[in-house]
């Protein structure tokens, strides 16, 4: 039993160690079997219309056609990198104007191999221009990696009410050194709930882990971040979300869909860290991965 759980704690450490930068890695190379099976379930022709009957001579007569598609795996394949490149384009900012030229480039090049619009010279070939056009996706990638990766959870609100103690979350992260990071929406929550909700003893909690959060504002600067049990730092984000540079899918008047949407930014800005949001809440989890953001389930905290 006890090996069990050892087992178990390892690959939730594993999972909750895993950067944006890797995941999406993980996601685009992912879809190279996808490919591969459906290349092999296609087929190809060309056309020479250099023939007897023909006046004209082409300088390049090998027309490739696409005979037979595999349409269910081509489906697969579009859904599975549209899902990767939503959440890949919102790095984009950080790319020099030549990169993001070769990303673009790739892209298409992408779209039209899984469309399978213009046909390779052959079905190996077909594979191996997928990969090489990847490349320019996993090589923009690397070169936002950090070399250092800090980890960083986000309580949501309902999280920090239950366990409003910092080092409540220790076991979620993967070294004793994380920053504890508290967001606008669930800042605006909490105000809401010491007022209007219906139970007394709630309000009452809720007021003590304002004051809780009010005290670190005593000790330092808490936008910069706040040392507390010498290895956790305490940060507060005073910005809300820009939905301009977000998921398209994200409502702006839903806070749960702001969670995501400052959690995302947060990542975004640190894409090499592993970042954690804790929530109990099973459509928040759900939107969560979604948009790539990791989540450790309040639950598991007990």
């Amino acid at each position: 039993m006890v090996t069990r759980i050892k087992y178990y704690a390892t690959i939730v450490n594993n999972m909750n160690n895993l950067s944006y930068i890797e995941k999406l890695i993980g996601q685009i190379r992912d879809i190279e079997p996808i490919i591969n099976e459906m290349f092999n379930n296609s087929s190809i022709y060309f056309h020479d219309p250099n023939d007897r009957h023909s006046a004209v001579v082409f300088l390049n007569p090998r027309v490739f056609h696409w005979d037979k598609k595999d349409e269910k795996n081509q489906i697969l394949a579009k859904e599975k990198y549209l899902k990767f490149y939503q959440n890949f384009e919102l790095l984009l900012e950080k790319a020099q104007p030549k990169m993001k030229r070769e990303i673009d480039k790739a892209n298409k090049e992408i779209i039209n191999l899984i469309e399978q619009n213009r046909a390779p010279s052959s079905i190996e070939n077909g594979k191996k221009n997928f990969r090489e056009e990847t490349k320019a996706f996993i090589d923009f990638l690397h070169l936002l990696e950090n070399g250092k990766k800090a980890n960083i959870i986000l309580p949501d609100t309902n999280s920090i009410i239950q366990y409003s103690e910092p080092n409540n979350y220790s076991k979620i992260s993967p070294s004793k050194s994380f920053d504890f990071v508290i967001l606008p929406t669930v800042l605006a929550e909490l105000d809401k709930l010491k007022m209007t909700h219906r139970n007394e003893d709630f309000r009452k909690k809720v007021v003590s882990v304002i004051q809780r959060l009010k005290g670190y504002r005593k000790q330092g600067d808490v936008l910069k971040g706040v040392t507390v049990s010498k290895t956790i730092t305490v940060k507060m984000i005073a910005t809300e979300p820009n939905f301009s540079k977000t998921l398209s899918w994200l409502d702006p008047e839903n806070n749960d869909d702001r969670i995501i949407a400052n959690s995302l930014e947060f990542q975004i800005s640190h894409p090499g860290d592993n970042v954690i949001l804790v929530t109990s809440d099973i459509n928040l989890q759900n939107k969560a991965q979604l948009a790539n953001i990791t989540v450790f389930d309040t639950d598991e905290l007990e």
